[in-house]
């Protein structure tokens, strides 16, 4: 494995799990968040690289997630990357606004996931 940082943001344990297997066949590992609360709390403990956030979770969504992301001053600069089944254009133009780096649609396929996380982690 690597160096790299990665949360996974996402309340459907499958689509966590299908991530997790994504990445560890790119050789990648990753934390994990069941939802928006968690995930605020897993930010303000540890700095991440990237994070891959849904959007439509209870309690916390992904889009106060990603405020909070860009507020707090340890990940700031991660990267990140939403993947949701959100994707009419104002959320998309929303979640860019908001400080996102990259959006996929879900459901994720592998060879998109990769694409965009080997982009973020190269800096892009």
């Amino acid at each position: 494995m690597n160096n790299y940082k990665i949360l996974i943001v996402d309340d459907n344990p499958l689509v966590v799990k299908m991530h997790l297997h994504y990445l560890k066949r790119a050789g990648l590992d990753a934390d994990t968040a069941p939802n928006g609360k968690e995930a605020k709390t897993k930010v303000s403990d540890n700095p991440y690289d990237l994070v891959i956030l849904d959007l439509m979770m209870p309690e916390v969504s992904g889009f106060e997630v990603l405020k909070f992301i860009r507020a707090n001053p340890k990940n700031s600069q991660a990267k990140v990357i939403v993947a949701s089944a959100l994707n009419d254009k104002e959320v998309v133009e929303l979640v860019f606004q908001l400080g996102a780096n990259h959006f996929i649609t879900s459901p994720v396929s592998y060879q998109a996931l990769i694409e965009k996380v080997n982009l973020a982690l190269k800096g892009g």
